[in-house]
């Protein structure tokens, strides 16, 4: 019975030798042990150290986690990573409240020495996430931190975080959030008294590798090409986003897949966060002018012919200027499929509606057959000319000579008239 008692420690779940379950872990937070580990380490940490984390503390209770329905990958994010591929994820500092990292080629990070929040009291380090989560739609998902200049002193860490996430906090020192440091090597999650030994130290030149399981919210990390070991597991409640850190200068240059991986295992599967390369066309290249329709329209001679693209066999054919063609008038029908020309445009042969002769009027105007197709009518000419005389005998009005006393004789005046 005592061997037993001595076995079981040995077979716990908690053994930090292996991934911690950072879901099991934080339904703990509120526990009593947690709570002492939580005072043991402010005891031991020095005066900056804790105004760093008590700053922390305060910007993670203004800035809760945003929920994985409102970090999810809208359907603009999606077709833009359909259009670019895996171009799509960049980092995009906002340089106004960060202002100790620059930015380049979208993936290359420079962090400025004694920026903001590196000093211990402001919070220890300068971070930065990239713009879009980690997909879930595959088994793995994998991308790698190369230390392109790194100082000794430097300590940088990679790791996964939520969004938003202090830009003074290092990955693994706030709330859903995992890191890996270089300067010992450590791990850490949600907070810094669950720093503990992992893997080695990495410098400069080294190749940190990140791989995340969505299924089972495992993650592991690889260094120079050589798998080191499941560091975490339980990260599926939240969407995660690539992020690094450093507390003093450094250059880091991330690789998302638009290149190959160091370590070969992700590049056999394609662990990529997204392919290559994207549906749009790369432009065309500098000096070529071949299969370009604009170009070879613009150097043919000057005529009035046209180039086009046969939709069978996809060649540029030439098709004769519609000036240049001759249409025969007297062939009765519309010409060629070339166009409309107002040569065969002829008069409807249906006769105009009759004229309505006036009310003044007595006499009708004679009905006259129809011209053939083409010649204009003169009934409704005739038919006005009838009603005008008709009008005009009709108006007359007596003109009065008072100055010779002659008797009143009866005139007509012809004002004006207008016909229509």
């Amino acid at each position: 019975m005592y061997l037993v008692l001595r076995l079981r420690p040995g077979l716990m779940l908690g053994d930090r030798s292996g991934p911690i379950n950072v879901a099991f872990e934080e339904q703990l937070e509120s526990s009593s042990s947690m709570q002492g580990a939580y005072q043991r380490w402010l005891e031991q940490a020095d005066d900056a150290t804790r105004a760093g984390f008590e700053c922390a503390s305060r910007w993670c209770q203004q800035n809760p986690p945003r929920s994985q329905r409102d970090t999810d990958i809208t359907m603009p994010q999606f077709l833009g990573i359909q259009e670019k591929g895996v171009s799509a994820w960049s980092f995009d500092p906002p340089y106004e409240a960060n202002q100790g990292v620059l930015v380049s080629s979208r993936t290359e990070i420079q962090f400025l020495a004694d920026s903001a929040g590196m000093a211990p009291e402001e919070g220890g380090a300068c971070s930065i996430q990239s713009n879009l989560p980690l997909p879930k739609q595959n088994e793995v998902y994998y991308w790698e931190a190369k230390m392109f200049n790194k100082p000794s002193t430097t300590n940088v860490a990679v790791g996964l975080s939520t969004k938003p996430y202090p830009s003074f906090r290092a990955p693994g020192l706030c709330k859903h959030s995992v890191g890996y440091f270089s300067v010992d090597g450590s791990k850490c999650y949600n907070h810094p008294f669950h720093m503990q030994s992992f893997g080695p130290a990495y410098v400069h030149g080294d190749v940190i590798g990140v791989g995340y399981r969505p299924r089972t919210g495992s993650v592991f990390f690889t260094r120079n090409g050589m798998r080191i070991s499941e560091a975490f597991i339980g990260l599926y409640n939240y969407n995660l986003f690539p992020t690094i850190s450093a507390d003093g200068p450094a250059e880091v240059h991330v690789n998302f897949g638009q290149a190959g991986f160091v370590f070969i295992e992700a590049n056999v599967k394609r662990w990529g966060l997204a392919p290559m390369v994207g549906t749009l066309a790369p432009p065309p290249a500098y000096g070529q002018d071949k299969d370009s329709i604009l170009i070879e329209s613009a150097q043919c001679p000057s005529s009035s012919s046209q180039i086009q693209s046969d939709s069978g066999t996809g060649e540029l054919v030439r098709v004769p200027s519609y000036d240049a063609s001759v249409l025969d008038r007297a062939t009765p029908g519309p010409p060629a499929a070339q166009g409309i020309c107002m040569a065969t445009l002829r008069p409807t042969p249906v006769p105009p509606p009759p004229y309505s002769v006036s009310v003044g009027s007595s006499v009708a105007p004679a009905q006259e057959p129809c011209g053939p197709p083409g010649e204009p009518s003169l009934a409704p000419l005739r038919s006005a000319i009838h009603a005008l005389h008709g009008w005009i005998s009709a108006w007359q009005r007596p003109r009065r000579d008072t100055s010779a006393g002659t008797p009143e004789v009866p005139s007509t005046e012809l004002v004006g008239v207008l016909v229509d």
